[in-house]
């Protein structure tokens, strides 16, 4: 098992930890040859599940790894130990990341090389303990199938709906996702002294494979464009998925799955980090946020 790489995109790599900062302790990192993926899966009484990708090439330069697994590494780490090493990146000349043993214990490498006002050469190490998970362990952590959603939309800007979200966390703790097929959303919050909704509109629906028969669970011949699908879902779920600002996401996409989850696709941005232009390029990477619905 082998993994050593220049680390070129620290400020990328940084933004989408922080953006899991709220979720977990700990998470699985999974590193493949042209991907490397973040994974976190919340406690059961959560239910939040967070699966991220993103490109080798936009964070990496002379990216070597090796395994006997089909060249895919696993490895579980402290969120915020590779936060505060990543921090100590930041601004560097030169980061090499590097999968080592320090007295026996596995650690992720950061070798940081900076210069001193003087001019003289700086070396920072910084390392991460992480446990090295086999494909057998890898099996049990499994991205969720969920039903065919009844809407896709394009989210309103991610400012706004923190704006909102810190405004009304406080008034209960569901909230319901809502959406139709003509460009409007509502995101409201009730309890025995208020109900307050507010609305979206003229956003844009993303568009159905006319040629794909739907599946039993998104037939609904019966409703109308205008109509509202609804999710009901946890507060604090929703107000942590807001924490994906961090990776200045140039599209968000709701899917409304109505008596099941609420799924968040964020596309990574490319503004001051080099990533892509363009949604349907996604060289860069994504992260999809599945939310299930709140059992009541």
């Amino acid at each position: 098992m082998r993994f050593r790489t220049l680390l070129t995109n620290s400020n990328l790599l940084l933004r989408v930890v922080q953006s899991i900062d709220k979720l977990s302790k700990g998470a699985v990192l999974k590193l493949t040859t042209e991907k490397l993926h973040v994974i976190v899966i919340t406690d059961i009484g959560s239910g939040l599940q967070l699966w991220s990708d993103v490109a080798v090439n936009a964070l990496f330069a002379d990216y070597q790894l090796e395994s006997l697994h089909n060249n895919e590494i696993y490895l579980e780490f402290s969120i915020d130990n590779l936060q505060r090493a990543l921090k100590s990146a930041q601004g560097a000349l030169k980061t090499t990341l590097k999968l080592t043993k320090k007295q026996g214990i596995p650690v992720l490498s950061l070798i940081i090389q900076n210069q001193s006002a003087t001019g003289r050469e700086i070396t920072l190490c910084q390392d991460v303990p992480v446990r090295v998970l086999t494909p057998l362990q890898m099996e049990a952590i499994r991205e969720p199938l969920v039903p065919d959603s009844q809407v896709h939309i394009m989210m309103p800007p991610l400012n706004s709906l923190r704006s909102i979200a810190e405004r009304i966390k406080g008034m209960g703790d569901r909230v319901a996702v809502s959406a139709n097929r003509e460009g409007a959303m509502k995101i409201r919050v009730a309890n025995d002294l208020v109900d307050i909704t507010t609305f979206f509109r003229g956003l844009e629906n993303l568009a159905y494979d006319s040629t794909q028969e739907p599946s039993s669970a998104n037939q609904t011949p019966d409703r109308e464009p205008s109509d509202f699908y609804t999710a009901v879902v946890d507060m604090k779920n929703f107000v942590r998925f807001l924490q994906s600002y961090h990776v200045v996401p140039k599209n968000i996409v709701c899917c409304i799955i109505e008596h099941h989850a609420v799924v968040f696709y964020v596309y990574i941005g490319s503004a001051g980090y080099g990533g892509v232009n363009e949604i349907d390029d996604q060289a860069c990477g994504s992260l999809t946020y599945f939310i299930p619905v709140r059992q009541v």
